[in-house]
């Protein structure tokens, strides 16, 4: 089921593609934003393991002085890894998300945060006006996280790269993403 939706999907992504080439905008921007997939599961477990899947992973080293070895996920356009290097993308096409990975996720690590510092200084600037001057030194990662989420396929936000989402139970929760082009739920 995931790969036909995929195909779908990536057909979808590259109409969309090709249409903003045409129009002489940079080849991986888009008029609007790229479609956006999620992937519904039932439960945490099943959610790590349909987000490797799609984004791929690092395992250990046969050895324990071997460098980790890299998993690409499944489909090129959804992976975490550039598949044919095997390095992790600077902006990760798939996000995990899910209380587990909200609270104790290293997904906001020291990399993402230098790869999104321009966007993540907006969201503090944003955040500051809203709340006052002091609030924004005190976010969380978590909140960085839940901003990713409430930006997916908003130009120049923290979330404009996302083009997978795997969650638990996201629909139930009211999040409205204009951009999401395919739901596979899996139970």
């Amino acid at each position: 089921a995931f790969t036909q939706f995929y195909e779908h999907y990536e057909k979808e992504f590259r109409t969309r593609q090709y249409t903003a080439a045409a129009r002489g905008t940079d080849q991986l921007e888009f008029e609007d934003s790229p479609p956006v997939f999620i992937a519904v599961c039932n439960n945490t477990s099943v959610s790590k393991e349909v987000f490797k899947y799609i984004a791929g992973y690092e395992k250990p080293g046969p050895t324990e002085d071997d460098p980790p070895q890299v998993v690409p996920g499944v489909f090129d356009l959804l992976s975490n890894f550039d598949p044919a290097t095997g390095q992790p993308r600077a902006k990760p096409p798939t996000l995990l998300i899910d209380s587990d990975a909200l609270e104790n996720s290293g997904q906001v690590d020291d990399e993402f945060k230098k790869v999104f510092a321009r966007e993540i200084e907006q969201f503090k600037r944003d955040y500051a006006r809203l709340h006052g001057q002091g609030s924004a030194s005190e976010i969380e990662d978590s909140e960085i996280l839940r901003e990713v989420m409430n930006t997916v396929g908003q130009r120049n936000a923290l979330g404009a790269h996302i083009r997978c989402v795997v969650s638990v139970s996201m629909l139930t929760e009211g999040w409205d993403a204009k951009t999401v082009t395919h739901i596979a739920g899996l139970r």
